[in-house]
């Protein structure tokens, strides 16, 4: 059993950042970017490309320094686009480039895009999770969390962070391994998933029929948790053994030991834990050793669960019934063009053998 005086895990802490960049988002939801001569055009990956800073009088394109004049004081804007004026909303865009959130998942691999998702999607998060103002209501557990609100279909398919798992895992071909699921954590509660340091599937056995996967070679799924409430030390953020990744076992069996007397397991120098406001989404390889904490504070802690995996791998559940009631709710209708698209390739494109329910 681990001694407690050892249970100082490393804390990075991340403020919410000052400045955003923005996104110029068309009604369908594609954005607007420079193509390779310049000009301007409209793609539906958020990569380098859509990336914008706001001015009062323009909108600058962060790579290349070009000014787009226009009057910005309003949240949307009207620019040509080959031979068509487009009507663009200007949404929130990432603190940094996404080629900066990919270098350094591929080095360390995780990364956290801070504060990605603006207040009034995490607003709508909170009330499915009942968490915040809403954390004296109870769950639905009676529909798939992703038909209640289009809010947890716009944070599934948020373009910066699926570019960047898309460029991880070096196909655009990607699917969920399961429905998005919200873990919500109340006071004094350490979570199921907190009581033993675990890899996730493809790395680890499950419900699953899918074979356990070696852990050398390309990553073969992405985490992504979105922090719906705040996410500290004291409400039970999720530990992360940085480097496991590259390990070719999972963790070992004293970070595992039995819980006796309250004890918690491994929580020493070797664990990190990574502190960010609600809205972010932190990125990592599978393999990475992770548990949730202990929530010693006064409320609920909330997080939306999702992993992304390559077209080889088949999901811990079923995606696609989850798919076919959104197609039936009207939180389908509120997801833009493409949306709606990428949320449909997350939950159907998965291999023909999946587990029963």
């Amino acid at each position: 059993m681990v001694d407690p005086r050892e249970l100082k895990p490393s804390i990075v802490t991340l403020e919410r950042p000052e400045h955003h960049y923005v996104l110029l988002v068309a009604a369908d939801g594609s954005m607007l970017g420079l193509d390779g001569n310049g000009d301007p055009a409209l793609f539906d990956e958020a990569d380098d490309r859509v990336i914008w800073d706001r001015t009062t009088r323009s909108v600058s394109h962060v790579v290349t320094g070009k000014d787009l004049a226009a009057d910005t004081g309003n949240d949307t804007l009207t620019l040509p686009v080959g031979s068509n004026d487009v009507t663009f909303r200007i949404g929130r865009g990432p603190e940094k480039l996404p080629s900066e959130y990919l270098a350094h998942l591929e080095e360390h691999g995780w990364v956290c895009l801070n504060s990605i998702l603006p207040p009034e999607i995490v607003e709508r998060l909170e009330r499915v999770a009942c968490t915040g103002p809403y954390e004296h209501l109870e769950q639905n557990n009676g529909m798939p969390k992703i038909c209640q609100d289009a809010a947890v279909g716009k944070a599934v398919a948020e373009p910066v962070s699926l570019w960047v798992l898309r460029a991880f895992l070096e196909t655009g071909d990607i699917h969920l391994g399961h429905p998005p699921g919200f873990n919500v954590l109340p006071p004094e509660t350490l979570a199921q998933a907190g009581r033993r340091w675990h890899s996730d599937i493809p790395y680890t056995r499950s419900s699953s029929p899918q074979p356990v996967f070696p852990r050398k070679g390309p990553p073969k799924a992405c985490n992504r948790n979105t922090f719906v409430s705040d996410f500290t030390h004291l409400n039970g953020a999720t530990m992360f053994a940085p480097g496991s990744h590259l390990v070719d076992s999972g963790p070992p069996d004293e970070w595992n030991a039995p819980l006796q007397n309250g004890e918690l397991p491994y929580s020493g120098p070797q664990a990190t834990v990574l502190e960010a406001p609600s809205g972010s989404m932190i990125l990592y390889d599978a393999r990475t050793w992770h548990r949730a904490g202990y929530n010693r504070s006064d409320h609920k802690r909330g997080m939306m669960a999702t992993n992304y995996a390559t077209p080889d791998v088949v999901p811990k559940r079923d995606t696609r019934p989850a798919c076919e009631r959104l197609h039936r709710a009207p939180a389908y209708q509120e997801l833009n063009a493409r949306e709606k698209r990428d949320v449909t390739d997350l939950l159907m494109k998965v291999p023909d053998f999946v587990p029963s329910q």
